[in-house]
């Protein structure tokens, strides 16, 4: 009996603690029109004649905000971000419809749909994309509000080139295999100059390969900010049977297509092209080490008319996330 009176005193005390609890406060109006006037400004920077993307972004996102929009790896914190909008073509309008806005205790999420039209170069007219995303919010230690989580896809099918992967063919030989060390979505970042005597930028890529179909040559694209310029390129890895030796044959968007030897030791890519510099003959190393599962280092060198190499840029690249 007396155990049975102590479980029913207890389990009041319980009753009592909860329902002193004070509630978790929702978003009030202030929030929420605050929220609001991110929108437009936002708005307002992003579809200028030449948008300033350093203070658009540290005006709507956190600094550790993740950016995950469909056909493209996550980005991660502003730097990535702000390469991963570099890869837009110039915004024209953005039209941003809430669909709902809610939240409590300093977090704040929203359901949104969208509207963007874009001055695609080559396009005979404006491109419009629509779709729809969520959005978290949260409030800063200042008062303000800022993205850290922007999760959005398109509702139309994805436009453009396709390039048809697969897997690695059953019966790949030894070497070809040997290609599937890159295989897969990474992210890169280090530092890059055009020269050994230019400034250096930073280095902040999304990088892709995946087996071409048939199994049995790596294709990869990538894009992001070079030498803190937007960059594009992409990449075909080879092997030849016959004269048992790997290429790549590369294309960037600064124009121009390079066909480059490859050499491949245990944890060690080296690729090597022929290129011109200032008009002069050179050539470019690019060398691959420390290759694991989760990432390596890499840097690339410069050798102008047989001089010595010089290092043009250097970083780490790691899974993307």
């Amino acid at each position: 009996m007396k155990r049975y009176v102590l479980l029913v005193s207890i389990g009041l005390l319980a009753a009592v603690s909860t329902a002193c609890q004070p509630a978790v406060a929702g978003l009030s109006d202030q929030d929420k029109a605050a929220i609001r006037q991110l929108d437009d400004n936002f708005t307002k920077m992003v579809t200028a004649e030449k948008p300033d993307w350093d203070t658009a972004l540290a005006a709507y996102y956190a600094e550790d905000a993740k950016w995950m929009m469909a056909n493209m790896p996550m980005a991660e914190g502003r730097a990535a971000i702000k390469a991963a909008f570099s890869q837009w073509p110039p915004v024209r309008d953005f039209t941003l419809t809430e669909v709902s806005l809610d939240g409590a205790g300093g977090l704040a999420y929203r359901h949104y749909a969208y509207v963007v039209t874009m001055a695609v170069p080559g396009a005979p007219g404006p491109v419009i994309d629509k779709g729809k995303g969520v959005e978290v919010f949260k409030k800063q230690a200042d008062g303000t509000w800022r993205v850290i989580r922007d999760i959005g896809n398109s509702d139309l099918p994805v436009p453009g080139l396709t390039i048809p992967t697969g897997t690695m063919a059953a019966d790949a030989s030894p070497e070809i295999q040997k290609l599937g060390g890159i295989v897969g979505r990474w992210q890169i970042e280090g530092t890059s100059q055009a020269d050994p005597k230019s400034p250096a930028g930073p280095v902040a890529l999304s990088f892709d390969c995946q087996w071409f179909a048939g199994g049995r040559d790596v294709v990869c694209v990538n894009g992001g900010m070079m030498a803190a310029q937007p960059y594009h390129a992409a990449d075909v890895y080879s092997y030849d049977g016959k004269t048992k030796t790997y290429s790549d044959y590369s294309v960037a968007d600064y124009g121009g297509a390079m066909m480059g030897k490859l050499t491949i030791q245990p944890g060690t890519w080296v690729h090597v092209f022929d290129i011109q510099a200032g008009g002069k003959p050179a050539k470019q190393r690019l060398t691959v080490t420390n290759m694991s599962p989760d990432g390596g280092n890499w840097k690339t060198e410069m050798s102008v008319v047989g001089g010595a190499w010089a290092t043009v840029a250097s970083g780490k690249y790691g899974k993307a996330k």
